[in-house]
């Protein structure tokens, strides 16, 4: 592909920095077969003339993305997008290009600010991490009180969580043993966590204890779990 002065394009004010917005623009060209194997991509001055921006930026990201496999940096060559069976690999590894063009379009059809999507997007990852494929299963023990009945509500509306609530007084020692063993995360008012920590301990599980107050830090830990 001959580049152009257009290939690339950076936004200063983006609280992305731009060798990463370099750098990605340069994944996805290669990822949507707009950069093909062999390809040259512009010399670290001509980018950094056109952009307007550090060689040594330049240079970082292109060898970056030599050191992931993707770019090759030659002496009298320049630089080129690596063979058919680096980038082949990485698209098997990235299948996710289509999926974000189809997000987006989605998302301009319903009037949405594509910044504020992605900057969303970014906040629930770094809250919330990857989600775990098979969803957790949730024990609340006794939890009859206004701030157990809030962490219960809250978990259902927030994940798909597999949610089961019990009272223990109606269950013999064996089987409380046998809920809490199929359960991930065992939720249960302060005042019972030491009485549920011998059953806890034998099953090599943790009892989360919740208070008289309602902790958003508790809750986002608790949601954390999913």
């Amino acid at each position: 592909m001959e580049h152009s002065d257009a290939l690339f394009k950076v936004d200063p004010h983006s609280p992305l920095p731009i060798h990463v917005q370099i750098k990605e623009q340069i994944k996805w060209l290669i990822g949507k077969d707009l950069l093909k194997p062999g390809d040259s991509l512009p010399s670290t001055n001509q980018l950094a003339e056109q952009l307007s921006i550090n060689r040594n930026t330049i240079q970082s990201v292109y060898t970056q993305l030599k050191e992931d496999g993707l770019l090759l940096m030659q002496k009298g060559r320049g630089t080129q997008v690596a063979g058919e069976p680096e980038i082949s690999r990485f698209k098997a590894q990235n299948p996710h290009f289509d999926f974000v063009e189809t997000m987006l379009s989605q998302a301009r059809e319903a009037d949405l600010a594509i910044h504020d999507l992605l900057l969303s997007g970014f906040a629930y990852v770094q809250l919330f991490g990857q989600r775990r494929k098979a969803a957790p299963r949730y024990l609340f023990i006794e939890c009859t009180d206004s701030s157990c009945v809030f962490y219960l509500d809250e978990i259902r509306r927030l994940t798909s969580a597999e949610i089961r609530s019990l009272d223990i007084s109606l269950l013999s020692e064996s089987e409380a043993m046998d809920a809490i063993r199929e359960s991930d995360v065992i939720v249960t008012r302060s005042d019972l966590a030491e009485k549920m920590k011998k059953f806890a301990d034998e099953a090599g599980k943790t009892i989360i204890s919740v208070g008289s107050t309602r902790d958003v830090p508790l809750l986002l830990n608790l949601v954390r779990q999913s």
